[in-house]
């Protein structure tokens, strides 16, 4: 499929069929985590993939009220979910070897922003273009407490934290709610500016 419109597809489906995918789709979606941008190739970013039912159904369930056995979940109703995590440490690990230390005199970088959360977020994109690639859907859903509610059922790392969960299955039967998404659409002219702002 061709890159612009795999952007044309892509949206936050809440509607999935509970369908199982393919172990053959499914390492061709977290296999792009191994060619996602990473800084310094730190490569301090994750994916746990979540197949069982019942672990997809506690996820939901503590995502959200709604009861995942209703079928009313979409969250349930996901096959998949990709928990995409990133580890802060790696970065720090990397910067410290003699190579990055060498172009800094010897001293970190100084971290304008935390990249981890950035390459992480990159990730989050890959898998999610990855999935519509594939003829998939695909969602990415968060929760303020997400750190504690995904170590307790994932056994996460103390120093690996969840960015969010990437939903993927095939598309269910969704409400159109594309020309209200295109009304609030902010014009190109707000969010792109050329040479300076």
């Amino acid at each position: 499929m061709d890159f612009r419109e795999v952007m044309r597809l892509r949206r936050m489906h809440r509607s999935f069929l509970p369908d199982p995918l393919s172990e053959g789709q499914i390492a061709r979606i977290v296999d792009v985590i191994r060619h996602s941008p990473s800084g310094g190739f730190s490569q301090g970013g994750s994916i746990v993939v979540v197949t069982d039912t019942a672990v997809r159904f506690e996820i939901a369930r503590a995502f959200t009220d709604n009861d995942p056995e209703s079928g009313e979940s979409y969250i349930a109703v996901a096959p998949v979910h990709l928990v995409i995590s990133a580890n802060e440490a790696l970065y720090h690990a990397r910067y410290n070897e003699p190579d990055k230390l060498a172009v800094t005199g010897g001293a970190e970088i100084r971290w304008p922003v935390p990249y981890w959360f950035v390459d992480a977020g990159a990730v989050m994109m890959a898998v999610l273009m990855a999935a519509i690639d594939e003829g998939l859907a695909s969602a990415f859903i968060g929760h303020p407490d997400q750190k504690r509610i995904l170590d307790g059922l994932l056994g996460l790392p103390a120093e690996v934290v969840p960015i969010g969960v990437a939903l993927v299955g095939k598309p269910g039967e969704a409400p159109d709610i594309g020309s209200r998404l295109r009304a609030r659409r902010r014009a190109e002219a707000d969010l792109v500016h050329r040479g300076r702002w």
